[in-house]
C-alpha cells in the first residue's frame, strides 16, 4: 500500500512540472524583427554615446566590416554630441528596416550652453545571416 501511495504523488507532480513546462514554452515567442532591430538600433545608439566604438563596430553590416577596420570606423565616426537616444518607429520588411531614432544633442557652442535639442536621425538595417546589421556604406 505504501507504494502506491507513493506512485500518486510522483505521477501527479511529474503532471504538473510537463504542464508547468508547457505553459513556459507556449510563453517564449521569438521576437519579432521589429523588435530585434529596435533592440539593435537603441544598443548601437547607447554605445555610441558611451563612446565604446567596439560595440558600434560589432552591429554594422559585414560589407562594411570587410572594407574599413575598427580604428578606420573610429576615425570616421570619433563621438557624438547626443546625450541621449529612443527608438522613434521601426518599419520592416522581409530583410530591411528602415530605423527612426530620436536624439537628445547638446551642440557645442563655445560660451553658449543651449542644453539639449531634438534631433531625428533615419537608419537602415539589414538582416545578413540570420542577424541584423546597421547598414553602413563601405
Amino acid at each position: 500500500m505504501t507504494s502506491h501511495l507513493l506512485v500518486k504523488p510522483s505521477k501527479a507532480l511529474f503532471a504538473i512540472a510537463v504542464a508547468i513546462s508547457m505553459v513556459a514554452c507556449a510563453s517564449i515567442q521569438p521576437a519579432t524583427p521589429e523588435e530585434t532591430v529596435a533592440k539593435n538600433a537603441l544598443d548601437f545608439n547607447n554605445a555610441r554615446i558611451k563612446g565604446d566604438h567596439a560595440a558600434a563596430y560589432a552591429l554594422t553590416n559585414a560589407a562594411y566590416q570587410k572594407a574599413r577596420t575598427l580604428e578606420q570606423y573610429q576615425k570616421a565616426f570619433p563621438g557624438t554630441f547626443a546625450q541621449s537616444a529612443a527608438i522613434h518607429d521601426v518599419k520592416c520588411d522581409a530583410e530591411k528596416c528602415e530605423v527612426g531614432v530620436d536624439l537628445k544633442v547638446k551642440p557645442p557652442l563655445i560660451g553658449k550652453n543651449l542644453g539639449t535639442i531634438d534631433m531625428y536621425s533615419k537608419q537602415t538595417w539589414l538582416l545578413e545571416d540570420g542577424q541584423w546589421r546597421l547598414y553602413l556604406e563601405p
